[in-house]
């Protein structure tokens, strides 16, 4: 075990091969989502606050109709809330509306309606927890913070065989080593296929180690086969 962790650090720590393999694999394999083709910080925002404990799929065309309807924060501030709960109401995600208008309010009123480029700011808006918060600031504003999620996290952990330390999003190993391989010149790129990686192949119960791109550097993988 602790050869193979040495092993893994090595590999990633000498060559960057971990972001090396994930940017590789990325550049042809990553999902397809409107929220994923903007930088603008606000669609960004309203993505992740969609996207909270909830399948990306189910969002998609909500979010597309949201900032449609409400194409700035001042715009969402003003929306009237009781419509927008019914807009909410078939998928189930009636608190958005509240949490969605009650953040935009603060957008315009403290920051003068745009989107905070500061991570400590953003966790505070409603609907932003740690995860959702430093994926606004990567993706918006291509800051190298880590986006680490279950998935991802699951995926961490295997390569390096660690073991699991209450939520992905906050452990605090886990993002110490995302830290450490995350190249700061693409870090957006990164940071969504390493969760794509995770989607595809890092499942739970029965994960796809022999496609894996990042096999070859799994203490999981190695351990396995």
């Amino acid at each position: 075990m602790k050869y193979l962790r040495k092993r893994a650090y090595r590999l990633v720590q000498d060559s960057n091969l971990f972001a090396k393999l994930v940017l590789q694999w990325s550049a042809n394999n990553t999902r397809d989502f409107p929220w994923r083709k903007t930088l603008n910080p606000y669609h960004i925002f309203i993505a992740e606050v969609l996207l909270r404990r909830t399948q990306a799929e189910r969002v998609v065309e909500s979010y597309l109709q949201l900032i449609k309807r409400y194409p700035t924060p001042d715009s969402l501030s003003r929306a009237d809330v009781c419509k927008l709960r019914k807009f909410f109401q078939p998928l189930g995600l009636v608190r958005r509306a509240d949490l969605l208008t009650e953040a935009c309010k603060r957008i315009v009123y403290e920051y003068g309606g745009q989107i905070p480029n500061n991570i400590d700011a953003v966790s505070t808006l409603p609907g932003m927890g740690i995860y959702s918060s430093r994926a606004v600031i990567c993706l918006a504003f291509g800051e190298p913070v880590p986006m680490i999620d279950e998935s991802s996290g699951r995926l961490l952990r295997r390569v390096f065989n660690l073991d699991p330390k209450g939520p992905a999003y906050s452990d605090r190993e886990l993002l110490r080593i995302a830290e450490t391989i995350i190249p700061a010149e693409h870090a957006r790129e990164f940071n969504l296929g390493l969760l794509d990686v995770a989607f595809a192949y890092c499942h739970h119960s029965l994960p796809d180690c022999l496609h894996c791109p990042i096999g070859k550097i799994c203490s999981h993988y190695c351990n396995r086969y």
